[in-house]
């Protein structure tokens, strides 16, 4: 009898496992914690209105981060499908349009936020709260960084150039103005990635950002969204490090 519940143990027991390994949670191994289950990519372009590199890069992060067991959401700009949410490759998608007609780049960009965070409250009422912030350019940076503030999670920022080489020699409050987007959002993100060194040296150089901030990730390397999911790892371990340092008055308790 002691046999056949003993038995039983194990067979609940091995139940239990295969539950916390897809909830993605190993209670005696602190790194699964630094695991994300539910990531929010913010980007103004992506497959298949888009054939740009953003836009295959985002398709190509999302859809690697669905094989590695994260829910994923992708908010996402096409004025043809204001307000259809849809699931594609597993990939969770979240369209947005822009009802004020905007005369540049930048006030496209700016006014573009009030939608995202419309779409990003539908997200959490619905889902519950997100792991992670993954912006991509600097258009997507406003929202990002207020979205971080509100509801208090890791923030990551992707460079794919920088206004400094977009209009090199040019100063106007236009110009200025999306440098010091940039530059915030070099500042107030918890992981900085980029394409390849050079970038990571002129974000460096412009916007003066921790140099073991800035990650370089490139996306023609096969099984490159591995790394993009390690760099997930890092903030949120650093990040929760970093919560503790401040209720510590910042100062690691072992000190």
């Amino acid at each position: 009898m002691s046999e056949k519940i003993q038995c039983n143990d194990g067979v609940n027991q091995n139940l239990i496992n295969k539950i916390l390994n897809q909830m993605r949670y190993h209670p005696e191994n602190k790194d699964y914690n630094d695991i994300p289950r539910r990531v929010l990519l913010i980007t103004g372009q992506y497959l298949p209105k888009d054939t740009t590199e953003i836009a295959l890069k985002c398709k190509t992060l999302a859809e690697g981060l669905v094989d590695k067991g994260i829910e994923t959401h992708v908010v996402t700009f096409d004025p043809w499908k204001v307000g259809h949410n849809t699931e594609m490759g597993g990939v969770k998608l979240h369209y947005i349009g822009n009802n004020i007609k905007a005369y540049s780049p930048l006030t496209w960009a700016l006014t573009l936020n009030m939608e995202i965070g419309m779409a990003v409250s539908n997200i959490l009422h619905e889902r519950g709260q997100i792991d992670l912030i993954h912006a991509h350019q600097w258009e997507m940076f406003p929202s990002g960084i207020t979205l971080q503030a509100a509801l208090d999670k890791p923030f990551i920022v992707n460079y794919y150039s920088t206004e400094h080489h977009r209009s090199p020699e040019t100063s106007n409050p236009y110009v200025d103005a999306i440098k010091q987007i940039e530059w915030k959002g070099a500042y107030n993100s918890d992981r900085i990635q980029v394409g390849d060194e050079w970038l990571k040296n002129e974000v460096i150089r412009y916007y003066s950002p921790e140099p073991k901030k800035v990650n370089v990730v490139d996306s023609s390397k096969s099984r490159w969204t591995k790394n993009v999911v390690r760099d997930y790892n890092w903030v949120l371990k650093n990040f929760d490090l970093n919560r503790e340092m401040q209720f510590n008055g910042g100062k690691d308790e072992d000190e």
